[in-house]
């Protein structure tokens, strides 16, 4: 627990300002608590290092946070992604991580994480050519499939390929050859079901299910608008959880199908997730709860760090 009127700084690393729907209520929840929030934009962070020592300049921040949050999202370039792992050379407590970040940033990485703990996910395959996309489809079982970019976000860069006919078309249009392209099995969206669980530390702080518009096999809150809020059973709880324990993440927001056979396959674990419509769904101050993690968490370690005159944001090498 932090010192008593401990007054923690927050950065939050984000391209976008204060409007921004999570870093508006972020700083709300934040005040509400005494606590005060900097947005911190990657362009006005001067980082280096030097001989046994990590160097680190914010404008218009001249204090060590008490713990940064990322969130800018899958779309997260090499930039940003090196000053996550700066602040934590710095000393810097940093929610989500660098090296979670690094795998949840990449959807195949993200997929290859969870597998590799026995996490259920669609059948899914990385390609670089169209030859190897053919045998993806191959081995997936046939047309339909679905093909993602590795950053795609929202909906957007997430595209049904129902046949050869226009297989080349779309692999010439969305594939980056020096990233890839996931090609996954289709889950039909008749008699599935589409949830997106909050997770924070070891619980579930809710859930909703989102239903794809007619035609469209996509269900992000962005693209339908509005999500119903569900109580997740044992065993989808623990399996998110699980999931986001598998890539080392704090808080993320966990997507699980589940088919017209019961049987549920994680399809993405991000690591910055949106919660507007989460709390209007559900009606539950998500913001406030992240706040109260952080606290709790990393209030003590600023507590001391402050003590012990450790204020600014250099951090000497040991």
């Amino acid at each position: 627990m932090r010192a008593q009127n401990q007054v923690m700084l927050f950065g939050i690393l984000s391209v976008r300002n204060h409007r921004y729907h999570p870093n508006r209520r972020l700083i709300e929840a934040a005040g509400v608590k005494g606590h005060k929030v900097s947005i911190i934009h990657p362009r006005d962070c001067f980082f280096g290092i030097g001989t046994g020592q990590v160097k680190l300049e914010i404008k218009g921040v001249d204090k060590r946070p008490g713990a940064v949050l990322p969130r800018i999202g899958a779309t997260i370039n090499d930039y940003a992604l090196s000053l996550v792992r700066h602040f934590e050379l710095a000393g810097v407590p940093v929610v989500n991580g660098f090296d979670s970040v690094l795998l949840a940033r990449n959807k195949f990485l993200g997929l290859q994480g969870l597998a590799r703990q026995g996490i259920p996910v669609p059948d899914s395959h990385l390609v670089g050519n169209v030859a190897l996309f053919k045998e993806a489809v191959r081995k997936i079982g046939g047309y339909p499939v679905v093909a993602k970019t590795l950053s795609s976000r929202q909906g957007a860069g997430v595209v049904l390929v129902e046949s050869p006919a226009t297989a080349e078309f779309i692999i010439n249009n969305l594939l980056d050859k020096r990233q890839g392209l996931l090609i996954q099995e289709y889950m039909p969206p008749s008699g599935r079901r589409d949830i997106r669980a909050f997770v924070l530390g070891n619980r579930i702080l809710g859930a909703m299910e989102l239903r794809p518009k007619p035609a469209d096999f996509r269900s992000n809150i962005h693209l339908t608008g509005r999500g119903r809020p569900v109580e997740l059973g044992k065993e989808l709880a623990k399996l998110a959880i699980n999931s986001s324990r598998a890539l080392g993440l704090e808080i993320s927001g966990t997507d699980i199908i589940v088919d017209g056979d019961g049987k549920a396959k994680v399809v993405e674990v991000n690591y910055s997730p949106g919660f507007r419509g989460l709390e209007a769904a559900t009606g539950l101050d998500i913001a406030s709860q992240i706040v109260q993690y952080v606290e709790e968490n990393y209030g003590e370690t600023y507590a001391h760090s402050l003590s012990d005159g450790q204020t600014g944001l250099h951090q000497a090498g040991k």
